[in-house]
């Protein structure tokens, strides 16, 4: 089955306001609550975060159990009071950043070890009530 070119057109579209509406939702909290599974069990813990385009950046101290979770495991779920977000960690070096970021200036920061959140799947929680208001998958995030 091939699609026109007005198909291609409306599914560019549709992409775009969930990747743009993914992002906006990012740059809202300076904290999330990062939860890891693995040989140290379940962590959850609350950390100092940044978000720069579909990446949400994480300052997690280098002693953390969720460190050694994400070496079996990269898989995360983020949570704030407004989204839960699953994807994909990685610890990372600041230095091979060509970026600035303000999370690397905070007083824990000596302390603390980079880590680099790949969004797979958001929800964004209605603003009252139970539930769910969208859910955006975002698998294979091309940045």
């Amino acid at each position: 089955m091939r699609k026109r070119v007005g198909e291609w057109d409306i599914e560019m579209e549709m992409l775009n306001y969930a990747r743009q509406r993914v992002i906006e939702a990012l740059r809202i909290p300076r904290r999330v609550v990062l939860a890891t599974s693995g040989p140290a069990g379940l962590q959850a813990n609350e950390f100092s975060c940044e978000a720069v385009e579909l990446y949400l950046f994480l300052l997690v101290p280098k002693t953390s159990d969720h460190l050694f979770n994400l070496e079996h495991d990269p898989n995360v779920t983020l949570l704030t009071a407004g989204w839960e977000l699953k994807g994909e960690a990685q610890v990372i070096s600041p230095n091979i950043l060509d970026l600035e970021l303000d999370l690397l200036r905070e007083p824990e920061a000596e302390w603390c070890v980079l880590v680099r959140v790949n969004p797979c799947l958001m929800q964004i929680r209605k603003g009252k009530g139970w539930g769910y208001l969208e859910t955006i998958e975002l698998k294979g995030n091309p940045i």
